[in-house]
């Protein structure tokens, strides 16, 4: 699908190509000479503020549908919590099921979306095993097991010793950590936009809408050069949004960046191929941040400007603060 010509804008203006900082690691593989990305959704069912069931069935639709029309292949990560317990949960489980349906593998996001720097780790495991047999069950439909695992809020372990004992029981378990090496705000971008949705506010989705597009150009742009400065080369990145009315109805223009930058869109697994996920990563900080500020943190090295890493307009950060 061709770029729209408000993305054509938003490209000359926001992504134009800039030098960036001297390569540090030569190239280890022909296997990564062009740009490529999988496509990860947290949060499922809805991510943000509740929706009412017919508003959360739309909006899964919608992006089921993009998924389908561009080729995209994509992981979702389900808070099993989100499906609840009481008369409510045979509907939200048939949204959920909507993604199987189409195809789409599940992962465990953990069960209510515990930060491992706020839970005792026993708690946080037992947490994992919580979220695991609806999101089992439903793989199952698709001949699958349950593989993938992301820590809520990219949170993997304020200490050696906490991460190395959650890594071991996921190890167990047979679980992969998905990483992340593309993040964006999408989820406050998300609060405002919804927020005016609900009031029929059309000019602030409006406006709110054209930021985020802006702002997933200059996040791609920001972390290709990340990338080249720690790497050297393009790797095969890992993105991460949210099941989301936003991204529901602006991912036919994310589509069109990546593949204005020549990007592929790849499987999770094509992704972890790329020899970059085997460079050593011990960050035990209690942000949640990127694999590529892991590995930079990790190295010692502080190859990358990370206070350049671009942020929400003012105008957002507003309206964000002023809906809460």
């Amino acid at each position: 699908m061709p770029p729209s010509p408000r993305v054509v804008a938003l490209l000359t203006l926001v992504i134009a190509c800039t030098p960036a900082q001297a390569p540090v690691t030569a190239p280890t593989s022909t296997t990564t000479d062009m740009p490529a990305v999988a496509v990860t959704f947290d949060d499922l069912i809805v991510g943000g503020r509740d929706l009412e069931l017919a508003r959360t069935e739309a909006m899964t639709r919608a992006l089921l549908g993009h998924f389908r029309e561009a080729a995209v292949p994509v992981v979702g990560f389900v808070n099993a919590s989100k499906l609840s317990d009481g008369p409510e949960k045979p509907g939200r489980l048939r949204i959920l099921r909507l993604w199987t349906e189409a195809g789409v593998e599940l992962g465990n996001h953990t069960f209510s979306h515990p930060s491992l720097h706020e839970t005792p780790v026993a708690e946080y495991e037992a947490d994992i095993v919580r979220g695991e047999p609806d999101v089992r069950a439903l793989n199952a439909t698709l001949g699958l097991g349950l593989r993938w695992f992301r820590h809520p809020y990219l949170h993997t372990g304020a200490s050696l010793a906490s991460r190395a004992e959650v890594d071991r029981f996921l190890a167990e378990r047979d679980y992969t950590v998905a990483p992340v090496t593309i993040d964006n705000s999408d989820w406050l971008y998300n609060f405002v936009y919804t927020d005016a949705k609900s009031r029929g506010d059309e000019a602030t989705m409006r406006r709110v809408g054209e930021a985020f597009v802006a702002s997933m150009a200059a996040a791609l742009k920001f972390h290709e050069e990340a990338t080249t400065a720690l790497f050297g080369r393009p790797i095969r990145h890992v993105l991460l949004l949210h099941a989301n009315e936003i991204n529901a109805a602006y991912f036919d223009e994310i589509v069109a960046i990546y593949r204005g930058r020549g990007y592929r869109f790849i499987t999770l697994d094509e992704a972890l191929t790329d020899p970059a996920y085997r460079e050593p990563d011990h960050f035990t900080g209690r942000s949640g941040v990127s694999w590529l500020y892991r590995w930079d943190w990790t190295r010692g090295r502080k190859q990358v400007d990370w206070k350049a890493e671009p942020e929400p307009p003012g105008f957002v950060q507003q309206l964000f603060e002023a809906s809460q």
